[in-house]
């Protein structure tokens, strides 16, 4: 009996585990654990509990049609994984376990040593796959080269049947009616912007590929286009595994090969592979480091930045950013955007995080706990790691660090207002210049700033400038692998500068010819 154990990788196309475990016709069965553990997690959000449950009966769905189901267990995954190995064991079955690395929380990997370890003391079969390309980050040649290697295999085939035995186990067990109406409380949304499931992936990414990809390279960061579907949505589905990067990737590079004629459109769907690489890279960086997701990469910022209560007026700064009342208006209309959808697109995620940590002196943790918990695609790889480099704490060779002025970037990504307007009904019939000059103060309900954001960037930035220094000299005068680090890091951001000033170059040329 082959035991086809799903977890972040929801789907039946390009899945090593399902392949594998359903060649040789063996009776197969494919289950998910419903464990305590995530539900009560306290970086999960509601917004991506309610998309699990979404892709997980469209899996079994998916599963339907091919002769199985997905059975639904309830329990502390290492008890469920014992207890269904026991009883398949009295029934006469030789389990073979297949599951996929989860490469995402700490309580994960060490959960699935402990499953590993006791099948070997059962001398019971088990196969790990790989749901993501894995190699360490530090070796960046080495890193890329495989990387594309990885991503040009031929895809895993989904098989034309799976046969699943009627089987009667004494396990908690949930039927999806009585999944909904247990967990109804993540389920509460008046609306729903993303949704869930491996048949949603496939329908999102065939649109995107339509006619949404079309300037993508510089709509991306644009916070109403993205929201209107300028970017590709498909985030929380590769958090979840309902498609993987591999077909995403080969899909690209498809879709690239049919414009080959159209070099603004090819410009854009190489752009979009390079974010997929860059989502990759994290997935990557947290596996094998996965201390980073809660502490300072260097320890010269543990006084500043901790998870320490806050209280007093950083407590009623913390506030008016999470509830977007901070009085500049594209972070509040961000903030607004993130509790209503779950979602910001990139650009407005770094700027509200430099925002709180430099200009609010509030540490990544607080801010990085308040996006997981509304984040429907919140991925402790890329959201951590994001909020650590937003905050000043990463790539300390580096003299200067990037702090975002929300003013200056209203003109440059909202000129038109409508995602301000969109988000904050107060300052509707408020011109740009009247925004910008805060004429609305007083005359509105809309709230005055909380803060001086020159005097705070320049004195909190000046706090972590010396603290980056003292990172760098320490570094440079101890050497060793620390250092070695360091540099490669620096000099993998100073690649992406000049690749991004490489391509804006390219944009520019090319937009001047075709005009």
């Amino acid at each position: 009996m082959h035991l086809l154990w799903f977890r972040r990788d929801l789907r039946l196309t390009d899945n090593e585990i399902v392949t594998i475990a359903t060649a040789d016709g063996a009776g197969v069965l494919p289950f998910f654990i419903i464990d305590p553990w995530f539900y009560t997690w306290a970086d999960v959000g509601t917004a991506r509990v309610r998309f699990l449950f979404e892709s997980l009966e469209n899996l079994n769905s998916n599963l339907q049609k091919l002769g199985s189901r997905l059975y639904l267990f309830e329990g502390n995954s290492i008890e469920i994984l014992q207890e269904l190995t026991r009883q398949l064991t009295e029934l006469r079955y030789k389990p073979k376990l297949f599951f996929n690395r989860d490469v995402q929380v700490e309580y994960g990997i060490n959960r699935d040593k402990t499953v590993i370890d006791f099948y070997k003391q059962l001398n019971f079969d088990y196969h790990l796959g790989l749901n993501n390309f894995l190699q360490s980050v530090e070796q960046r040649d080495q890193w890329f080269n495989e990387y594309y290697t990885y991503q040009r295999q031929s895809q895993y085939k989904t098989p034309a049947t799976i046969n699943t035995p009627q089987i009667t186990l004494n396990l908690p067990q949930l039927t999806f009616e009585e999944l909904k109406h247990k967990y109804h409380s993540f389920s509460t949304e008046e609306k729903i912007y993303f949704s869930g499931g491996e048949t949603e992936a496939q329908a999102k990414l065939d649109s995107f590929f339509q006619k949404r990809y079309y300037g993508y390279h510089w709509k991306l960061s644009r916070p109403m286009l993205s929201q209107l579907g300028a970017t590709s949505h498909l985030s929380p589905h590769l958090t979840f595994g309902t498609i993987s990067t591999r077909t995403v990737y080969q899909s690209t590079k498809t879709t690239a090969e049919k414009l080959k004629t159209q070099p603004k459109a090819e410009f854009s769907l190489k752009a979009f592979r390079d974010r997929l690489r860059w989502h990759d890279s994290f997935t990557a960086r947290l596996y094998f480091h996965p201390e980073i997701a809660y502490t300072n990469r260097y320890p010269e910022f543990d006084q500043l930045y901790t998870p320490s209560v806050l209280s007093g007026a950083k407590q009623e700064l913390f506030q008016a950013w999470q509830q977007g009342m901070t009085g500049f208006p594209l972070v509040d209309a961000s903030m607004r955007q993130l509790q209503t959808m779950g979602w910001m697109n990139f650009r407005m995620r770094a700027m509200c995080a430099t925002f709180l940590t430099i200009n609010c002196g509030i540490s990544w943790h607080h801010g990085a706990r308040h996006y997981m918990n509304y984040l429907v695609d919140g991925d402790l790889a890329i959201n951590n790691w994001q909020w650590q480099m937003q905050s000043g704490v990463t790539n300390p060779l580096s003299d200067t660090f990037r702090i975002y002025n929300p003013n200056k970037n209203i003109p440059e990504k909202d000129p038109d207002l409508k995602f301000i307007y969109y988000w904050i009904s107060e300052l509707k019939g408020y011109s740009l210049p009247e925004i910008i000059q805060g004429k609305y103060i007083g005359t509105s309900s809309y709230p005055q700033t909380i803060l001086d954001w020159a005097k705070t960037r320049k004195v909190n930035g000046k706090i972590i400038s010396d603290l980056r220094k003292k990172v760098r000299e320490r570094l440079t005068l101890q050497g060793g692998t620390e250092y070695e680090s360091a540099v490669a890091a620096k000099e993998t951001v100073n690649k992406y500068w000049q690749h991004k000033d490489k391509q804006y170059k390219e944009f520019k040329e090319l937009k001047a010819e075709l005009e």
